[in-house]
């Protein structure tokens, strides 16, 4: 009784794959009985493609069975002829397939326009950072002109300043600071002191 217990799900298992055996036997012997099996049709079985047509036909019959029990249709299901044998053929040159371009849909004259214009945008897009990195690197190319337009922004800036602003400056903490670092990094050098 021990080895029961302990080996349950194996005997689930080995009994319902016995039933499910038995129910497929009985479902075989009732469609003999019924009839509506569709006679089986012997291959030649000097064709190789025989058995794979005979084996499909199989497939999709079961197929069609299987979706319509879920439909909940009691219809038959429609009789289908069997594909058509294929037979390898052997020639001289190997055949191109064709290649068949999908259908493009006709485009009105709107359409066009629009897309035209677009298009036109786009390229005005490019034009102008085109030239833009053309200055760019005209400017990289001549450091010493970058060097010089630089050093005039910079003067620029500082004639502008105001001549009263030195005192305000030196009474805030930062700015303070600023001015001790800036004498020594510009100031005499400590040694010639």
């Amino acid at each position: 009784m021990d080895w029961v217990l302990e080996n349950i799900r194996l005997i689930i298992i080995v009994g319902g794959a016995i039933a499910y055996w038995l129910n497929q036997r009985r479902k075989a012997r009732e469609e003999q009985e019924s009839g509506d099996a569709p006679p089986s049709q012997p291959f030649n079985q000097d064709d190789p493609f025989g058995e794979d047509t005979e084996r499909t036909r199989r497939v999709q019959e079961e197929i069609r069975r299987k979706i319509l029990e879920r439909m909940g249709g009691g219809m038959t299901p429609p009789v289908v002829a069997a594909p058509p044998v294929l037979q390898k053929t052997v020639s001289a040159q190997p055949q191109q397939p064709k290649v068949i371009a999908p259908r493009q849909p006709e485009r009105t004259e709107e359409q066009w326009v629009a897309s035209d214009l677009a298009m036109l945008e786009h390229q005005q897009q490019l034009a102008a950072r085109l030239h833009e990195l053309q200055t760019q690197r005209r400017d990289l190319a001549d450091p010493s002109a970058a060097f010089a337009k630089k050093t005039e922004q910079t003067m620029s800036a500082a004639k502008v300043a105001v001549p009263g602003t030195l005192l305000a400056d030196l009474r805030s903490p930062a700015s303070a600071r600023r001015a001790i670092l800036m004498r020594e990094v510009l100031g005499t050098p400590v040694g010639l002191r």
